[in-house]
């Protein structure tokens, strides 16, 4: 099926404001909506509350504004206008709202009967639905073109940016199929987990083949598949939301065509944009925790500045899927995957950040940051290794992917292909990993602090300003909402005797942060009230406050 009719895609250049408007009329906007999230909660937490609350509103308003006939009658459009009815709820996912619609008429093939229409929410997409589903689309033709990876039928699509209903969307069939959570995935029994293994394998084995001369986004040209749009990631996409504009810093690294051929500009490119988040953030809680921070940045570019292989760094370069999680896998009664869901975010990466699975040990990121998790975490790779060489073989004859995994885990080499596109994680991989690997530990830790900032005005003067910030920041969260005020008042205006519980709180807290130490209770089944107290309490610092707010809730 042609798409329908495309709308010129607009790129929105960068501003100190967030969305074109000031802070204060946000805040007036977002108190004056009485609309409520929906339940379903995204996969990676804001780390400005101010900016998730008008986000998670202009979404909730997105969403209100479609209507179930406008659905059907989109839909039929493309089923020869034939009738539809839903036949199932809708599902929200972080990016996009799925509609699952079945027809009634069988003057077409079976499998064409139930269809899911998808609409991007735009609200939730820094550089807008055309652009997300250009490259998703032009993957999914790709993989479906060139491998056996099993993916939804595309029917239709229509690629836009602009005020008409509808202006991007995608028909895909419907599939049937089991989602495993990860405590489903660590009750399987040795033969289930076998045949996931071999559908995963097989995934991966021919993603790996699929190689490119640029680095970044997968686009369909007239005479083929190019490579000539930058990366988008889920972090990016987070952080360009947020008015950090790490797409400032990619436009330094990409040609005016949109190419990228030098993994080492790449990664040089990823660490920088890490720096810029840190430094365009909404604050720090107290200087201790800003030079922790700022120098635990600084250990992680040295490390992987080491890491990269420079002998890679004209490719050629490879597809990921990007989000290759158990929730966007489909799997049948056996185990075996019959669909891979969600190719929004996949990019053409260096082969150094072409990596495994990180969840076949079903461990956090954070914990895996310890040398000795992470060794635990190799010996469930190891096992998928088995399978995986006698796929490759048995399809190519060769142990390509196998050989180089196996070089790439060592010197915990796939949690820095993480950190790199997930800058938050680089703090927790230098305090918990580099620190004991190249240090022999943290007793000197302080004394190295002070150095490294005494070394450069600039970056004594950067955290100074970051804690002025913090204090910005907290009031426009008290702005936002009374009840954070009120929960404030309550905590430091207490009789003279407790008046010091506030900072002496905030003090503890600053320790868990410096001590790395994980408190366990999800932040992101709080209402946004209670997450705005423990941001003001805890610091913008994602990995700190998303702690902080356990302790509190565990007394």
């Amino acid at each position: 099926m042609e798409p329908a009719p495309t709308s010129v895609l607009r790129s929105s250049s960068s501003s100190s404001l967030i969305g074109g408007k000031t802070v204060a009329q946000w805040l007036s906007e977002i108190k004056a909506s009485n609309l409520k999230p929906t339940e379903a909660k995204p996969p990676q937490s804001f780390r400005n509350r101010v900016v998730q609350a008008r986000i998670y509103r202009d979404r909730d308003q997105f969403i209100a504004s479609i209507r179930d006939d406008d659905v059907c009658r989109l839909a039929a459009l493309y089923h020869n206008g034939d009738t539809c009815t839903f036949f199932k709820p809708p599902s929200r996912g972080s990016y996009n709202i799925c509609y699952f619609v079945q027809f009634q008429s069988s003057c077409i093939e079976r499998d064409g009967d139930k269809w899911v229409v998808r609409v991007p929410l735009a609200p939730c997409l820094a550089f807008g639905g055309r652009s997300k589903l250009e490259s998703e689309v032009a993957t999914m033709q790709l993989v479906a073109d060139r491998t056996t990876i099993p993916i939804p039928r595309i029917h239709a699509y229509a690629l836009g940016d602009g005020p008409e209903l509808f202006p991007s969307f995608l028909i895909l069939e419907y599939v049937e199929g089991l989602k495993l959570t990860y405590a489903d995935f660590k009750k399987l029994s040795d033969e289930q987990r076998t045949r996931l293994y071999t559908s995963l394998a097989d995934i991966y084995i021919q993603l790996r083949r699929l190689e490119f001369p640029s680095i970044g986004c997968v686009t369909r040209e007239p005479d083929g598949f190019e490579v000539r749009k930058r990366t988008v990631t889920i972090d990016l996409n987070m952080q360009e939301l947020e008015g950090l504009a790490p797409s400032e810093i990619q436009d330094a690294y990409y040609s005016a065509s949109g190419t990228l051929t030098s993994a080492n500009d790449y990664i040089a490119m990823l660490l920088q944009i890490a720096d810029n988040a840190f430094s365009k953030g909404c604050g720090t809680v107290s200087e201790e925790e800003g030079e922790d921070h700022l120098y635990h940045l600084h250990l992680f570019r040295q490390y992987a500045e080491h890491w990269v292989d420079r002998s890679l760094d004209r490719g050629p370069f490879a597809l990921i899927h990007g989000d290759l999680e158990l929730f966007n896998l489909l799997l049948g009664d056996d185990m075996n995957i019959v669909s891979v869901l969600d190719w929004e975010w996949s990019r053409v990466v260096p082969r150094q950040l072409f990596k495994p699975p990180l969840w076949l040990s079903n461990t956090t990121i954070e914990d895996m940051s310890y040398g000795y998790r992470y060794r635990d975490y190799l010996e469930s790779l190891d096992k998928f290794l088995v399978v995986l060489r006698v796929q490759e073989r048995e399809r190519y004859g060769s142990e390509l992917l196998a050989d180089e995994w196996d070089k790439g885990k060592q010197k915990s080499g796939f949690m820095v292909a993480n950190a790199l596109e997930n800058w938050t994680a680089m703090d927790w991989f230098a305090s918990r990993y580099i620190n004991l690997r190249v240090y022999g530990g943290k007793e000197d830790l302080p004394e190295r602090i002070k150095t490294f900032i005494q070394d450069d005005p600039a970056r004594k003067a950067l955290i100074e300003r970051k804690v002025l910030e913090w204090t910005s920041y907290t009031a426009q969260l008290q702005q936002l909402d009374a009840f954070v005020s009120h929960s404030k008042d309550r905590i430091t205006a207490a009789p003279d005797g407790k008046q010091k519980s506030a900072s002496t709180v905030q003090s503890f807290l600053t320790r868990l942060w410096l001590w790395k130490i994980p408190i366990p209770l999800p932040t992101q089944a709080l209402p946004f009230a209670w997450g705005s107290i423990l941001v003001i309490i805890a610091g913008t610092s994602y990995l700190f406050g998303r702690r902080m707010v356990r302790l509190l809730f565990s007394h």
